[in-house]
C-alpha cells in the first residue's frame, strides 16, 4: 500500500536491508513496516490514482439495423 512519509526514518521492508524514507515523499510500504514505523511518520494515501486512458480520434457511431 502507498503511504505519505511525514517524517524521515530508516526502516526495512524485508528485515534484511535498511533504507532511508524521506519526509514529503510517497512510498509503497509493507504492512509490517507501516505498522512498526515511528508514530506519526506515515499516513496511508487516500486519494485514488487516476488511471483513465484518454484517446483522440473519431468516436464510434451506432448503426441501427431495421
Amino acid at each position: 500500500m502507498k503511504y505519505d512519509i511525514l517524517q524521515d526514518f530508516k526502516g526495512s521492508q524485508d528485515g534484511r536491508f535498511t533504507e532511508q524514507f524521506t519526509a514529503g515523499t510517497q512510498a509503497d510500504l509493507s504492512d509490517y513496516l507501516a505498522a512498526s514505523a515511528p508514530a506519526g511518520s506515515v499516513r496511508p494515501v487516500t486519494e485514488i490514482e487516476n488511471k483513465a486512458v484518454i484517446t483522440e480520434g473519431k468516436a464510434r457511431t451506432r448503426i441501427s439495423r431495421k
